[in-house]
């Protein structure tokens, strides 16, 4: 199909298809929206990419996205230092933020460890993480990590290195089972046995 788009057009199908879940006609439909828009549509999406690629960073603090100085989450005075909760990149912020019941701050790794891929403990933002520990006296750190093997790599070495070097901080994680409304007969095999794993008492 692309081979009969102008050069310029092709390539735009191109960059756009690299989007996560964006397939080539997905992509050829943007493309498409976006000619229907005129100049000023490919304008303003000129300087909204502009925008972010030149003034969104990372919080120094927490890691997570800001466009000047530190990101509102960590200005926000409600949140105690004393509590961290740990997750893998910046949209896991996005998600418990929906759900927040009891105020925290977060601290974003960047990156999950994953030894096969080389990706060890200096990798990822794990030496801030204990400086912030360390500064704040903090009681308890969250760790709301992915339920795969790269989270569960990750959790574990945090827990030894919290037993190593902050034996009297509070290392809780977030329970894995059956999600709310699932049927039984339809989970994987691995979503079940973390449900029997971390089971309670029924009471």
């Amino acid at each position: 199909m692309q081979q009969f788009l102008p050069e310029s057009l092709r390539i735009l199908v191109q960059q756009l298809g690299k989007l996560p879940g964006v397939g080539e006609r997905t992509a050829m439909r943007y493309a498409v929206s976006l000619l229907r828009g005129g100049p000023r549509r490919f304008e303003e999406l000129g300087r909204a990419l502009h925008g972010v690629a030149t003034e969104v960073s990372h919080c120094p603090s927490c890691g997570f996205w800001a466009d000047s100085g530190h990101c509102p989450l960590c200005e926000d005075k409600q949140r105690p230092e004393t509590r961290l909760c740990v997750v893998r990149d910046s949209p896991d912020v996005l998600a418990l933020e929906k759900f927040r019941a009891h105020p925290w701050r977060y601290h974003i790794l960047q990156g999950l460890l994953s030894p096969l891929s080389g990706v060890g403990p200096d990798q990822i933002r794990l030496a801030s993480l204990f400086e912030r520990v360390r500064l704040h006296s903090v009681t308890e750190v969250i760790l709301a990590l992915d339920a795969t093997v790269e989270g569960d790599a990750t959790a574990l070495y945090l827990r030894d290195q919290f037993r190593a070097q902050f034996p009297t901080v509070k290392l809780t994680r977030t329970a894995m089972g059956l999600p709310a409304g699932a049927s039984v007969e339809y989970l994987d095999a691995s979503t079940l046995e973390n449900a029997l794993v971390h089971r309670t008492e029924f009471e």
